[in-house]
């Protein structure tokens, strides 16, 4: 009948549809929208709303929701286009160029592991969570100002943007458990860290971290970086008593760990809180949540970090930062083993 038959007009407004959410997808990442929520709500959600208009009319209806969903597909998403993605038991490994063509971008899962700047001049600034200015870049300068031992382990490669703070005095050992990550950390066509940005060469061991790394000597490490907690999923194993036990048998006299616990669905402040209160530790943490947009604009972003010695004095002026804070546990701890953990109980419910 004349109200249901298809017309013209019907693939016109789906057409024109289509081309309003592809103007979104493609100019909303330029609008400085910080929130992938917000900009996903413009994106979707007002041709959403102009399609509701038709409702009443099925044909149009239908071919509108057809239109968005092309339309839709010009969105890169909040790291830009794909340029290289692999899948393994760990999990998708992608690299993306970002929506400002300024950086290459490594993201697990749907996490953001790591960055470098594109231009040549500036790819050996170390990114994202272990910016300069962030608070891996004050562990670094209390790292190299102490007399302990010159080797460096760090558990979870990423990028290996941690390379920059290599000094040419220094051991430095990786450890990745995933291959793709190395496969992806060593090509240079995405990023340099490792081959260009360390002061001498980095060994990178393959292999679950706390058996690899109980293979090292004793009291061998004067900083250990645990990076390995940012993931959609978590290595809980790498978060027990008997865990922090081994790293402190590799630690050196006046050594430091660095706990690096950003993560959108849980908060592990508590779980170190109660390792450290524990085993009679001196531990303090950054949560370095403000970021201005000139600190975004240069690849800073969020992160939280723990830092945990044996003594007090290990951990120098740090102590007497405002930005460093004691940690704060829960009432009555629960000490996480290996026979033992509470993941609803680091739960973020908002």
């Amino acid at each position: 009948t004349g109200k249901t038959a298809l017309r013209p007009i019907d693939f016109a407004l789906a057409v024109l549809l289509g081309i309003f959410t592809a103007a979104l997808a493609v100019s909303v990442p330029f609008f400085g929208l910080e929130s992938v929520n917000l900009r996903n709500a413009v994106i979707v959600g007002l041709p959403a709303i102009v399609c509701f208009l038709l409702v009443d009319r099925p044909y149009r209806f239908g071919l509108g929701l057809a239109g968005i969903l092309v339309g839709g597909g010009f969105y890169l998403g909040p790291h830009g286009k794909t340029l290289h993605i692999e899948r393994n038991f760990f999990g998708v490994s992608r690299v993306t160029l970002d929506p400002t063509g300024a950086f290459h971008y490594f993201v697990h899962g749907s996490t953001l592991h790591g960055e470098q700047f594109i231009d040549a001049k500036r790819q050996c600034e170390p990114l994202a969570y272990y910016h300069p200015a962030g608070p891996l870049g004050d562990v670094f300068r209390l790292y190299n100002g102490k007399a302990t031992a010159p080797r460096v382990a760090i558990i979870g490669l990423g990028t290996g943007a941690t390379a920059c703070y290599a000094e040419a005095a220094q051991e430095w050992t990786f450890y990745e458990i995933d291959p793709a990550v190395i496969r992806i950390a060593r090509n240079t066509n995405y990023f340099s860290y490792l081959r260009g940005c360390a002061k001498r060469d980095v060994r990178v061991v393959v292999g679950d971290a706390r058996l690899r790394l109980a293979e090292a000597p004793a009291r061998y490490y004067g900083l250990i970086v645990l990076d390995a907690f940012s993931s959609d999923s978590i290595p809980v194993h790498l978060l027990t008593r008997e865990a922090l036990e081994l790293y402190l048998s590799k630690l050196a006299e006046g050594g430091i760990m660095a706990f690096h616990i950003s993560n959108r669905y849980l908060d592990l402040e508590p779980v170190l809180a109660d390792l450290g209160q524990d085993m009679k530790l001196a531990c303090r943490h950054w949560d370095d949540e403000n970021i201005n947009p000139a600190e975004a604009t240069n690849g800073k972003e969020q992160s939280h970090w723990v830092v945990v010695a044996r003594q007090p004095g290990d951990l120098g002026p740090l102590l007497r930062q405002s930005r460093w804070l004691a940690l704060e546990g829960r009432s009555p701890p629960q000490v996480w083993t290996d026979d033992f953990c509470n993941l609803l109980s680091v739960l973020k419910w908002q």
